[in-house]
């Protein structure tokens, strides 16, 4: 066995479950916050736990809290969720291309632990995994790393609130920050350009569009026309090379 393979060999769920860790460890404070938070807003220990293993989404639980507080029927909360959460169709085909023999089980498990970090994480440490069996088991010990995490830390932050007379507002922006050092991570002279243009598309559909909707319409606008430069980039030098061969 060369070396190479048996580099392939040891990258699976363990191998996932150790790169979690970067995600565990910002996951943490927001998490203990949430937990902290949703106990003084009436909800109870219990309710607080299931809503994190359920849902498992910070900024939607967030906004699902203080939505509770305020008296939001439970098809607003919903709607609301549903229209923060939407980038998440986005990230899944995105991930789709990493598991072409993809079984609808496997799809529905790795679909769930799916969140902006470890889509992330997942989308650049899958590409140096081969197999797809490898892939699916270090997809595994990522997201379940995450989940993990979020709900321990949930379960301790309502053990606090409930405790100890803590009244703070604060973490939130960890999930973005957290986010944030994970993409740049990501960046690569091929792909700074799409990221540029999204954020840069962001930025005027903003001052367009009401809502959140802009933020979908600039990342699909981003990736579609950084898909066609890139496939009529390829098609150049392919014809180049055809060009060059007839010579």
């Amino acid at each position: 066995m060369n070396t190479k393979a048996a580099l392939e060999v040891k990258k699976g769920f363990t191998y996932g479950l150790r790169q979690s860790l970067t995600i565990a460890i910002g996951y943490a404070p927001v998490a203990v916050t949430f937990g902290i938070l949703a106990t003084q807003f009436g909800l109870t220990f219990w309710e607080a736990g299931l809503m994190s293993f359920f849902v498992f989404a910070g900024a939607a639980q967030f906004i699902a809290i203080e939505m509770i507080h305020q008296g939001a029927t439970v098809w607003m909360i919903g709607l609301t969720t549903l229209i923060v959460n939407i980038r998440h169709v986005l990230m899944s085909l995105s991930v789709v291309p990493f598991f072409p023999e993809r079984t609808l089980p496997w799809s529905l498990g790795l679909a769930y632990g799916l969140t902006d970090e470890t889509f992330v994480l997942n989308t650049r440490v899958l590409k140096d995994v081969v197999r797809e069996e490898n892939r699916r088991h270090v997809m595994l010990g990522i997201n379940l790393g995450a989940f993990g995490s979020w709900f321990v830390f949930t379960i301790l932050g309502c053990m606090i609130g409930k405790w100890l007379p803590i009244q703070f507002s604060g973490f939130q922006f960890a999930l973005l920050a957290l986010f944030i050092i994970l993409t740049t991570t990501s960046l690569t002279r091929k792909n700074a350009m799409t990221y540029l243009l999204a954020a840069l598309l962001a930025v005027v559909l903003k001052l367009l569009i009401p809502g959140k909707i802009y933020l979908i319409i600039s990342v699909a606008l981003a990736a579609g026309i950084g898909a066609w430069w890139r496939q009529g980039a390829r098609s150049g030098r392919v014809s180049s090379k055809k060009a060059d061969y007839k010579l």
